[in-house]
């Protein structure tokens, strides 16, 4: 007889996924709002889940979360404008980042209360325009939002909203799209930098005219060469060219 695990639903902006059932411990992703998740196991008030779209696990205070089973026939849309936000009738808000989920309705019941989606600004649906969105997102590792977000990150939310489906981490996305030659790159490309052991530990994305924009203390655009990533004000090389890749 097939078990079916409990699936849970983020109804928050963001909540953070951790390595442990503990605030102390590494975050290590996040889930956006409308996003689902598989329960593994129980720990206090924490959760063990298994993120649905990348199979991404980690630990979760359950507060964080609602039984997915009353959405369960519900159709999702990606959130694909900034500003977007649900709003309840006492206008108190959910703000939505760019790759969260609302319902094809446009209103859910959260925590008792009906709330409505409101439109935000369009998005330009070029990758790199799109990535261009989160210039001056603060840096925050395992983020996926406009609150915090990491090199990885940024490439998965700019993939959702492409509709294609990145991996988590930078080495998994260095898999996918078909490799290129530094003078085949072009605007949206995405190009991987490696550590001193050749591990691909990071990800940007070409805007063209020698530029590319990455996650790197914030999200920031600094100048692309054949050898790496050089310091728009330094000059410095902070990370060495190992990949391009188209996204699909």
């Amino acid at each position: 007889m097939q078990t079916h695990k409990q699936q849970f639903l983020c109804l928050k902006s963001w909540a953070p996924l951790r390595a442990g059932a503990s605030s102390k411990t590494e975050m290590t992703s996040s889930l956006l709002f409308g996003e689902t998740c598989t329960l593994l196991n129980k720990e206090d008030d924490w959760f063990q889940v298994r993120r649905n779209e990348d199979h991404y696990s980690g630990w979760i205070p359950a507060l964080y979360l609602e039984d997915a089973t009353p959405y369960i026939d519900f159709k999702w849309n990606v959130v694909d404008e900034i500003g977007a936000r649900m709003q309840g009738k006492q206008g108190d808000e959910i703000l939505l980042s760019p790759g969260s989920l609302i319902p094809d309705a446009k209103k859910l019941e959260i925590f008792g209360s009906i709330y409505h989606y409101h439109s935000g600004k369009k998005l330009p649906v070029k990758p790199h325009e799109i990535a261009q969105a989160f210039l001056n997102t603060p840096y925050l590792w395992g983020g996926r939002s406009f609150w915090g977000i990491d090199c990885s990150g940024l490439i998965q939310v700019v993939g959702k909203l492409l509709k294609l489906s990145m991996p988590r981490d930078a080495h998994e996305q260095a898999t996918m799209g078909i490799k290129k030659m530094w003078n085949q790159i072009a605007s949206g490309d995405l190009v991987y930098f490696s550590n001193s052991d050749g591990i691909v530990v990071h990800v940007g994305i070409c805007m063209g005219h020698g530029q590319i924009l990455h996650a790197h203390g914030h999200v920031r655009i600094d100048t692309l060469s054949a050898q790496g990533i050089v310091n728009a004000h330094t000059g410095e090389i902070t990370h060495t060219l190992c990949d391009i890749r188209s996204w699909q």
